[in-house]
């Protein structure tokens, strides 16, 4: 729907939602600041390590946010999602509070707030509110019918459960022989698993490279924080590629494009190699510089790319 963009945008996680009260925009007597996150909502925010105790009331992290206000974004800033117990008196309670106020001044008790988790960076999210004078607000009423808070559409959003056991998945995986191809079970396995592995599988392999290009060693940042490399499938996901680090080799967006339409391949001596095909194209001499360079290698090594996963890229997508 064009007046519900966030309903079908890639970059962004199924939203979920709540409907504001009182005491979220300022207008309830506590005057308490930052907005109130149901329980039920709480699997899809980032963990908090720590519990609440008399002698630890409040534990939180800091996240990131995009501030939208009826689909004009107003602010980019960073808050903090917290379990508060007013030193132990209460159950812990979740909220979203400071660097609120660009969103919270614009609201009133019944405007809608959904909620979407960056599926490129997990401690991104964006809070889009909808306000009652809007068009949309009539439209996402329709959704969601009289409930309070939930999902949009029932489409369960990635959940910090499915991020750890994939990450305890994955970590299994690099601790045995490496496989080039994934278990073929995994192909008709739920959304929130598969993403969740894809995603434990990018931020594995762009930390091992540093968040860096291994061809080139470049990367742009936005103030956000997302990064403009990709951690790239050597074996691509599409041949049933395996979601293991030793699979995987971070890419700049340009190098990502010629690496999976074989442009260049990585030799036996673990050098940029640019078959000849490639090189007499004049629009190819930037690729070309780098010809006979060594890659940037993964720090631990043990998670370096392994070489037969470099092998059947050569012999499979390379254009000799």
């Amino acid at each position: 729907m064009s007046s519900l963009p966030f309903l079908n945008d890639e970059s962004w996680d199924f939203p979920f939602f709540k409907k504001l009260a009182r005491n979220d925009t300022g207008e309830g007597s506590g005057h308490q600041g930052g907005l109130v996150i149901p329980k039920d909502l709480r699997a899809f925010f980032p963990a908090l390590t720590d519990s609440t105790s008399a002698e630890r009331p409040t534990v939180d992290r800091h996240i990131t946010a995009v501030l939208v206000v009826n689909g004009q974004t107003v602010a980019t800033v960073s808050t903090r999602y917290q379990l508060q117990t007013w030193h132990g008196t209460r159950r812990p309670e979740s909220r979203l509070t400071d660097n609120l106020g660009p969103l919270r001044n614009e609201a009133s008790s019944g405007d809608f707030l959904v909620i979407q988790r960056n599926l490129q960076t997990l401690d991104l999210y964006r809070l889009w509110l909808i306000t009652k004078t809007n068009p949309a607000y009539k439209t996402f009423s329709s959704i969601v019918g009289d409930a309070n808070w939930g999902l949009v559409h029932g489409n369960l959003p990635l959940s910090q459960k499915d991020i750890d056991s994939s990450a305890v998945e994955e970590d299994k995986v690099e601790q045995s022989p490496f496989q080039l191809f994934a278990d073929t079970s995994r192909v008709s396995e739920m959304r929130s698993r598969r993403i969740a592995r894809s995603l434990v599988f990018r931020i594995t392999v762009q930390k091992v490279y540093n968040y860096l290009c291994a061809i080139c060693g470049n990367a742009l940042k936005s103030p956000t924080g997302t990064i403009e490399v990709d951690s790239a499938h050597i074996v691509p996901r599409t041949r049933l590629g395996s979601d293991d680090a030793r699979n995987g080799i971070v890419l700049c967006k340009r190098h990502h494009w010629a690496f999976d339409n074989g442009l260049f391949g990585i030799n036996k001596d673990r050098k940029v190699a640019v078959p000849k095909t490639v090189s007499q194209i004049p629009q190819n001499n930037i690729l070309v510089e780098f010809h006979g360079h060594p890659i940037r290698e993964a720090n631990p090594p043990r998670l370096a790319a392994d070489q037969s996963a470099f092998d059947w890229h050569w012999q499979n997508i390379v254009l000799h």
